[in-house]
C-alpha cells in the first residue's frame, strides 16, 4: 500500500496544482478523468514500441542519443499527444488556451502515474522517492509544453504546425532529460564522468523545462483571467488637464458609434465641439466636474465625469466606453467604482440623463437605475436633447 501511495501521490498532487491554477473556467470532471485514463493507457503502445527498438541502438554516445530522443522521448510524447489531440482537444469544454495546458498535464500525469507504479513495484521505495522529485515533474513539464501549443492551436488557423511544435518541444526536453541519465550506460562516458554529474545534467534540463513551463502557464492563465474575469485588470483613475487629449481621443471614437442611430451627423459634430473641445473640457474641470479614465490592463478604454448636484446626490454627466469593451462588464465596473466613491463622500443617490431613444436606458435599468422624469434641453442652434432622468440609490 505504501508503494502504491508513493507511486500515485506525485501525479495527483501535480494535477491538483494545475486545477488550482485553472480558477476561472474549470473543466468538467468527467473529461479530466477520461483524459487521465487515456494517458495511463497510452503507456501500453509506448512499452511495445520501446521494447521493439530500444536494443537496436548500441551504447555509444550516438546510440544513446537515438534511444533517448527517438525511441523513448518521441514515442512517449506521440502516444500522449494522441490522447490529447483526439479526445481532450475535441471536447466543447476546451474553450480557452489554458485548457491545452490543463489537459496536457492531466494526460501526462496519467502516463507518468502508471509508469511510476511499474517502476516502484519493480525497484522499490527509493526509486519511488527519486521519481517523485524528478521523473514525474519532468513529465508534467513536457505536458505543459505540449499543451501550451495545443491551446494556441485550438484557436488558430495554423493548427497543425502549432500542434506539431508542441510535440517537438516536449520531445526535445524529454530527450535531453533522458539523454543525461542514459549516458550512464555508455562505457566511454562512464570512464570519464561520474553518474552524479550526469544526473545533474538531467536535473539542469528539467529546470530549464520547468522554467519554460511556468512561464507558459502564467501566460495562458493571465489570458484565462482576462477572458473570464476582465474587470480584474480594470481600474478607474482621476483625470486632470493633462489627460484632456486622452478623453478627446476616446470621445471621438465612442460618440459617433453611440449616437449615429439617434442623432444627425450635424448634431453630433456640433455637440462634440461643444463638449469636447479643449476649451470646453477645461471649463468643465474648472466648474467642478470630476473626470476619470477607465483603464483595462493599463490601456484607456473609457471615461466618465460627475459632480455634486445636491448634498445627497451626484450627477453622472458622462460615461462612455469603447465599442470593443461593451459586453465585458466595463460600464458596470465603472458605475460600481463611482458609486462607491460617491457614497464615501456622503451621497446616497446617483443621477444621470440618457437620451430617450438610446438603448443605454436598458443597461442602466439593469444596474438599478429607475426613470424619475423627462426633460428636453435646448443646447443651441435649434438642437434639443430629449432625455430621461434616471436615478439609483447608492446608500
Amino acid at each position: 500500500m505504501d508503494l502504491l501511495a508513493i507511486a500515485i501521490a506525485p501525479g495527483i498532487a501535480i494535477i491538483l496544482f494545475i486545477l488550482h491554477r485553472d480558477a476561472y473556467n474549470r473543466e468538467p470532471k468527467l473529461n479530466l478523468l477520461v483524459s487521465f485514463v487515456l494517458g495511463g493507457l497510452s503507456i501500453l503502445p509506448a512499452i511495445f514500441i520501446e521494447q521493439l527498438f530500444y536494443n537496436q541502438a548500441d551504447n555509444s554516445i550516438a546510440g544513446i542519443a537515438v534511444k533517448a530522443f527517438l525511441v523513448v522521448a518521441l514515442t512517449e510524447e506521440v502516444v500522449k499527444y494522441v490522447a490529447l489531440r483526439y479526445y481532450s482537444f475535441r471536447q466543447p469544454s476546451f474553450d480557452e488556451p489554458l485548457d491545452g495546458i490543463v489537459y496536457g498535464v492531466v494526460v501526462s500525469m496519467g502516463f507518468a502515474t502508471v509508469e511510476n507504479i511499474l517502476y516502484v513495484q519493480k525497484f522499490g521505495m527509493t526509486v519511488g522517492i527519486q521519481r517523485m522529485f524528478l521523473a514525474v515533474p519532468a513529465h508534467a513539464t513536457f505536458g505543459v509544453l505540449m499543451g501550451y501549443f495545443a491551446g494556441k492551436a485550438r484557436f488558430s488557423k495554423d493548427r497543425q504546425r502549432l500542434l506539431l511544435t508542441g510535440v517537438f518541444w516536449a520531445t526535445v526536453f524529454h530527450g535531453a532529460y533522458d539523454f543525461f541519465l542514459f549516458l550512464q550506460q555508455s562505457p566511454e562516458v562512464n570512464a570519464n564522468v561520474s553518474a552524479g554529474l550526469l544526473t545533474l545534467g538531467a536535473i539542469a534540463s528539467l529546470l530549464v523545462s520547468l522554467r519554460l513551463s511556468l512561464r507558459h502557464l502564467k501566460q495562458h492563465r493571465r489570458l484565462s483571467q482576462k477572458t473570464n474575469r476582465p474587470t480584474d485588470f480594470m481600474l478607474v483613475r482621476r483625470a486632470g488637464p493633462n489627460e484632456i487629449p486622452v478623453i478627446q481621443s476616446l470621445a471621438y471614437e465612442v460618440w459617433p458609434a453611440t449616437y449615429q442611430s439617434v442623432l444627425s451627423k450635424e448634431q453630433i459634430d456640433y455637440m462634440m465641439d461643444m463638449m469636447y473641445s479643449t476649451a470646453s473640457l477645461e471649463k468643465q474641470l474648472q466648474a467642478g466636474h470630476e473626470f476619470v479614465i477607465i483603464y483595462d490592463d493599463n490601456v484607456p478604454v473609457g471615461f466618465a465625469s460627475f459632480s455634486r448636484l445636491q448634498p445627497d446626490t451626484f450627477k453622472l454627466h458622462k460615461l462612455y466606453v469603447l465599442p470593443s469593451q461593451q459586453g465585458r462588464g466595463t460600464g458596470r465596473f465603472a458605475i460600481d467604482r463611482l458609486a462607491g466613491a460617491m457614497h464615501r463622500d456622503g451621497a446616497s443617490k446617483m443621477r444621470l440623463n440618457v437620451n430617450r431613444n438610446n438603448q443605454a436606458r436598458t443597461f442602466y435599468e439593469k444596474l438599478g437605475f429607475v426613470v424619475i422624469g423627462e426633460e428636453d434641453i435646448d443646447i443651441g442652434k435649434g438642437y434639443l436633447m430629449n432625455d430621461f432622468i434616471m436615478e439609483k440609490n447608492i446608500g
